[in-house]
């Protein structure tokens, strides 16, 4: 008889913690698949996916470097000291595992390809969605409004309830497509991560290097977005095709109906994507 998947945003689930103070979830058994998560955020955002995902890999969901209960590094650190923790942390976690899986999302995506090439030995495959690290070249057409702003327009500190909504308004325009899938408790985890995160992740995200770095890898390759996401400037056909120009056999998946979070807003269609490309790689 199979058993009910449990909701894991109303589950607290204990953490385990690297030499180097990154802390990370594990669920299931199997080959390792490490699941970074995008800025302003922590392991949550793979909440919907880590028991599926679990049913054939040894799922390790992470908080990155100064996102939710990991150490905190100096705001100024470097790019490539950044990602050198991570991989150290990564290797660490996969234990004796010959290879191992990756998959990011959004600043996640470029942390996870930055990863790969640096394990490239150990690196058995690669998923992005909706990846980050593709350069901007338009300004968005809409504002994400943040607590100093607010408080500046104000002239005092926002109300928790008028953050809330704040938080709320910024999930509809950047990460959520489906407005009824911005739930309370979507804002309350906006509301918490946003509270914890200790550094800047917009140098990773704007930078344009996710191409050239799946162009080094020689592991399979999958890059995923949702039809309607927000952050895909510039568009998602310019970024599979600078992607195919590095690695003219990535896979591309576009999943309709969805936006930037798309393992949020559609799950099912997430993770049988990622079954399926993680699971044919031996």
């Amino acid at each position: 008889m199979d058993h009910p998947v449990p909701d894991r945003r109303w589950i607290e689930t204990p953490f385990e913690v690297t030499s180097s103070g990154i802390a990370y979830r594990a669920f299931g058994d199997g080959p390792p698949l490490v699941l970074m998560h995008g800025g302003a955020g922590n392991w949550h955002h793979w909440v919907k996916n880590v028991d599926a995902l679990a049913t054939c890999f040894r799922v390790l969901a992470i908080d990155q470097p100064c996102y939710g209960d990991s150490a905190a590094l100096p705001w100024e650190t470097p790019v490539d000291d950044y990602l050198a923790v991570v991989a150290h942390a990564v290797d660490e976690m996969a234990g004796d595992a010959s290879h191992l899986h990756l998959a990011g999302f959004s600043f996640g995506g470029f942390v996870a390809a930055a990863t790969a090439v640096r394990l490239a030995g150990r690196t058995a495959a690669l998923s992005i969605t909706g990846g980050a690290g593709f350069g901007r070249t338009a300004a968005r057409d809409f504002e994400i409004d943040s607590a100093r702003r607010m408080s500046k327009r104000l002239g005092r500190s926002p109300t928790p309830s008028e953050l809330a909504a704040m938080y709320k308004e910024n999930l509809g325009k950047l990460m959520l497509w489906d407005k009824s899938t911005i739930g309370d408790w979507a804002v309350s985890m906006q509301t918490r991560n946003v509270a914890r995160t200790r550094f800047d992740s917009r140098p990773f995200s704007l930078s344009d290097a996710t191409p050239g770095l799946i162009g080094q890898l020689t592991c399979p390759v999958m890059v995923v977005y949702g039809e309607h996401d927000a952050a895909a400037i510039p568009t998602i056909p310019e970024r599979f095709e600078r992607c195919r120009a590095q690695r003219p056999d990535v896979r591309t998946e576009l999943i309709p109906d969805c936006g930037h979070w798309a393992m949020y807003e559609a799950p099912e269609h997430v993770n049988a994507l990622m079954l399926d490309f993680h699971g044919s790689v031996n």
